[in-house]
């Protein structure tokens, strides 16, 4: 298992397969993905990092986060992305008590 992966499941992403896909449920429709690719002549990989809501009865949405990233690039706009998602729902459950 490589760095990477380690990092991203102790952030809670399950990996399906090493390098090409990430997965993290966030909701009961919505999911936070990773996908990894390497162009022939590459030898690292790149990632883009999106979120998306699989809505039942209206056509699904994505949002982009970051598209070509690094490694440590990916890591870094995953943290800043759950820090702000737990900000957010922190907040939120401050203002319904």
């Amino acid at each position: 298992m490589n760095r990477l992966t380690k990092e991203l499941k102790m952030l809670g992403f399950f990996c399906f397969k090493e390098n090409k896909l990430y997965m993290l449920d966030t909701g009961k429709y919505t999911s936070l993905i990773i996908e990894g690719y390497k162009k022939p002549n590459d030898i690292y990989y790149r990632y883009t990092f999106y979120k998306q809501t699989f809505y039942k009865y209206h056509s699904n949405s994505v949002t982009t986060y970051g598209t070509h990233l690094t490694p440590a690039k990916l890591l870094e706009r995953v943290r800043n992305y759950l820090s702000n998602r737990t900000n957010y729902l922190n907040g939120r459950s401050k203002i319904e008590l």
